[in-house]
């Protein structure tokens, strides 16, 4: 297992990009995101910027706010992880 803190890895900004292409793909905006998964538009914001990382419950929440689920979103993860070779 890595050392340091996730959002400092080389796999983190794949993550992030696909954080927002699911939200892009359910067509809301941040501040929608944010109203329903019942955080702050700039917290959205700093998810999305990779300044803050969210724990599985959080992404769990995030995603099914956006129509998606940890299942669908852990193997595009993993694909897109192979992909780059990491």
């Amino acid at each position: 297992m890595p050392k340091g803190k996730s959002i400092y890895s080389k796999e983190y900004p794949i993550l992030v990009a696909l954080l927002r292409e699911v939200r892009d793909k359910a067509q809301l905006t941040q501040k929608e995101v944010a109203l329903r998964a019942g955080v702050s538009q700039p917290y959205v914001s700093a998810v999305e910027r990779g300044l803050l990382r969210l724990d599985t419950l959080q992404l769990r929440a995030w995603l099914k706010v956006c129509g998606s689920n940890l299942g669908k979103f852990g193997r595009e993860l993993e694909k897109r992880l192979e992909e780059a070779g990491l």
